[in-house]
C-alpha cells in the first residue's frame, strides 16, 4: 500500500512539473502567422507562406520583434525593432524540418552539398527562386532556368545540332538528374538512368557491347553534341578509338589461300564513312557477335 502511495506521488508531481514547463514552452512557441508579417514586410510575396507558414520557425525571435513592432506604434515610432535571426538560413536548419523527406534523405553526400551549395541558393525562402523566363527557356521551364543559373555551360550544349529537347519542353534537368542524392545512391549501372527512357536499346543481350553495358557517356554527350545522335567523336573515329580494322575484311583483298594480308593494306573510302552502315546493332545483338543484325 505505501508503494501505491509512493508511486502515485511520483506520478502527480511528475504531471505538476510537466504543466510548469509546459506553460512557458507554449508561450515560447506561439506561432508568428506570414499574413501577420507581410502588413509590414509588403515586399514578399504572402503565396510563399503556404508552405512556411510560420515565420518563427526559421527567424527564431520574430516574437520579440512583432512585440517591439507594436510597441512602436504605441510610442510614436521612437521604439526600434528588434533585429530579425536567421534571415539566410543554412541547408542544416532547412533539414531540421525536412530531414523526413525522402527525396533530400541522402543531402549529406550529394554533390551540391558537397561543393558548399545551401538551400536557399536553389530556393527561396519567400518567393521563387526563378521568377520570370528568358525567351530561350519559356518551353524548358522554370527547373531547366534555375539549373542554368550555375550550370552555363551545360545549357548551352542545349543549343547544339544534336541534343536532349530540354529547351523545347520534351525533358527537364530533374528528369535525370536528383539535385537533393549523390549519383552514387543507387546500386543501377550508369546505363540504367538512359534505358529508362531509351528502352529500344536496352539489354539484355545474347552479345553485349561492353562499353554500353558500362556507361552510356562513353560514346554519347547526353546533354548535347555537335555531330548526329549525341555522339562525342563522329564516326568513324568514335569506333577506332577502341577497334582497329582488320587487314583480311571490310573489303580489304586477302592472300593466297585466304591468308589474312598485312594491316597497312589500303582501306577503302567506304568502310570508313559510317560504321553502324553494316554493324547496326552496336548497342547490343541477339544473333551476331559483330554486332551486325
Amino acid at each position: 500500500m505505501r508503494r501505491l502511495a509512493v508511486l502515485l506521488a511520483v506520478i502527480l508531481g511528475g504531471a505538476l512539473h510537466a504543466g510548469a514547463w509546459a506553460a512557458p514552452m507554449a508561450a515560447k512557441a506561439a506561432p508568428i502567422k506570414g499574413d501577420q508579417c507581410v502588413e509590414c514586410h509588403k515586399t514578399e510575396a504572402t503565396t510563399s507562406h503556404a508552405f512556411h507558414g510560420e515565420c518563427n520557425s526559421c527567424h527564431v525571435n520574430a516574437g520579440d520583434h512583432a512585440k517591439n513592432q507594436a510597441e512602436r506604434e504605441k510610442t510614436t515610432g521612437k521604439a526600434k525593432p528588434a533585429k530579425v535571426v536567421a534571415t539566410k538560413p543554412e541547408s542544416k536548419e532547412c533539414l531540421a524540418c525536412h530531414e523526413s523527406d525522402k527525396r533530400r534523405m541522402h543531402f549529406a553526400i550529394a554533390e551540391h552539398n558537397k561543393a558548399g551549395v545551401e538551400c536557399r541558393d536553389c530556393h527561396g525562402n519567400h518567393t521563387p527562386k526563378v521568377k520570370t523566363l528568358n525567351a530561350g527557356l519559356e518551353k524548358g521551364g522554370k527547373t531547366t532556368a534555375l539549373c542554368a543559373t550555375c550550370h552555363q555551360d551545360v545549357l548551352a550544349k542545349f543549343s547544339m545540332v544534336s541534343h536532349h529537347p530540354v529547351k523545347e519542353g520534351g525533358a527537364t534537368c530533374t528528369g535525370c538528374h536528383d539535385p537533393h542524392a549523390s549519383k552514387q545512391a543507387t546500386l543501377g549501372a550508369a546505363t540504367a538512368q538512359c534505358t529508362s527512357c531509351h528502352q529500344a536499346v536496352r539489354g539484355p543481350h545474347a552479345h553485349e557491347h561492353p562499353p554500353v553495358v558500362e556507361d552510356c557517356k562513353n560514346c554519347h554527350d547526353p546533354h548535347g553534341a555537335p555531330n548526329k545522335r549525341l555522339l562525342t567523336v563522329a564516326q568513324p573515329m568514335q569506333c577506332l578509338q577502341c577497334h582497329a580494322i582488320p587487314g583480311n575484311r571490310h573489303g580489304a583483298p586477302v592472300g593466297v589461300g585466304n591468308a589474312a594480308v598485312s594491316n597497312t593494306s589500303r582501306i577503302s573510302g567506304s568502310v570508313l564513312r559510317d560504321c553502324v552502315s553494316c554493324h547496326g546493332t552496336i548497342h547490343g545483338s541477339s544473333a551476331d557477335q559483330h554486332l551486325r543484325f
